[in-house]
């Protein structure tokens, strides 16, 4: 007699069970490996014939379906991630081939990797623009990275977007919103195992503490980044973690510990000469940390330095703090006469807004000081308006309390 339908059935129903156990078994890294050489040899081929078209046709070459390739768009993204520091309009020119290929029609089961990719995309975009200096162009890819994010809170595609996000806001004083960006960046990095990336995201998150003298929060961050630091492609990071560090320990009296670190970074300085915002940052700090530790001959240089540096960048927040640490080292050394200069600047580089009516109110507060001869209270007058100055920060239109209080 022949089996029952219903225990034929069973047994059909467990050899299809053990079939799919067998496909979802780990492999052998050998073959994964073995796997991505393939789809390499594949996608190589494409990305060289698409580069090596003239620019102005490339985009519509990437929605033909010679290049319908998911490997492609990896390469391409991968290559724009690489170019972000150094290159930021290559690196949108590669995102944004890489968003026109994931945007084809592909099949019903990649339509999730495909919307991963258009989500990259698009936070590369927004990053290599910010980096440009078109804030508000990266706002808009920002937008539209949002939309495509459908994967679980925990993907790694959502931390690219928070971490990226979070230098956005960071420029924009946004510094709250950066700060809970980059912790939930650093959490799912943690969860996913991406060590590089989440030492990157502390580094971050320590800066931005160490520019809000927030010691004790900078610290257990700045830390924790270690050694880790020295082998992501962003080698600047380490510099700016360790110069940040510097500052913590001077501030906390232990000046030997701070100059062991400056030490350290400036080993690595010609690692950062392809930034000038960085390099300005290298100057600031280690302009900040000769204060504190006493070196009164070297800070003013640095600090003058960092200041002219933020002028030019149009960096005016940024200036004004660099400003008031060099007025602080200025008077230290008995050489404050007057913040004209600085003032001068401030008038003569930026635009009348909001920003810089909070700006000059907190130098004019300082000015000030000197005109009606308090030089013995200086340091506090300074160490206020450098306060008021982070305030402003978070929130410009607190000068106008401040300027009623005052009339």
């Amino acid at each position: 007699m022949g089996e029952k339908p219903k225990e034929a059935g069973v047994k059909e129903r467990v050899k299809q069970f053990e079939t799919m156990c067998d496909a979802l078994k780990p492999r052998p890294l050998g073959h994964l490996l073995e796997q991505l050489d393939e789809w390499n040899a594949e996608a190589r081929p494409l990305l060289d014939r698409l580069m090596a078209a003239p620019k102005e046709q490339r985009l519509a070459l990437a929605a033909s379906d010679e290049y319908r390739n998911l490997r492609l768009v990896d390469l391409l993204l991968e290559e724009s991630h690489d170019l972000l520091p150094a290159q930021p309009k290559r690196a949108e020119e590669m995102a944004a081939l890489a968003f026109q290929i994931a945007s084809q029609r592909h099949e019903p089961a990649l339509s999730r990797r495909a919307d991963d990719s258009r989500a990259q995309a698009c936070v590369l975009t927004g990053a290599a623009r910010r980096l440009a200096g078109n804030p508000r162009g990266a706002e808009k890819s920002f937008s539209r990275a949002a939309v495509y994010l459908t994967g679980p809170p925990e993907s790694l595609e959502r931390a690219l977007y928070s971490q990226q996000l979070a230098a956005l806001r960071r420029d924009q004083g946004r510094d709250d919103e950066a700060t809970s960006l980059l912790w939930r960046a650093a959490l799912i990095y943690n969860e996913g195992a991406d060590v590089l990336e989440e030492a990157a995201c502390l580094a971050e998150l320590g800066l931005l503490f160490v520019a809000d003298d927030q010691v004790d929060r900078a610290i257990l961050p700045l830390t924790r980044t270690g050694e880790v630091l020295d082998l992501h492609p962003d080698p600047s990071l380490t510099v700016l973690a360790r110069l940040g560090l510097a500052v913590c320990h001077a501030r906390l009296g232990e000046a030997d510990k701070a100059q062991r670190l400056v030490k350290s970074a400036r080993a690595m300085y010609g690692r950062v000469t392809d930034s000038p915002r960085q390099l300005a940052q290298v100057a600031w700090m280690e302009g900040k940390v000769a204060v504190l530790t006493g070196n009164l001959e070297d800070a003013p240089g640095l600090l003058d330095t960092a200041f002219k540096a933020f002028i030019r960048q149009e960096r005016i927040m940024d200036a004004a703090f660099a400003g008031l640490d060099l007025a602080g080292a200025l008077a230290r050394k008995g050489r404050l006469e007057s913040l004209r200069f600085l003032i001068d600047a401030v008038v003569e580089g930026f635009r009348a807004d909001v920003v810089q009516i909070g700006v000059l109110h907190v130098l004019g507060t300082v000015e000030s000081a000197l005109l009606r001869g308090r030089r013995a209270e200086l340091g506090s007058v300074i160490a206020s308006a450098t306060a008021s100055l982070r305030q402003y920060r978070r929130n410009p239109l607190l000068v106008f309390e401040a300027l009623t209080r005052r009339n």
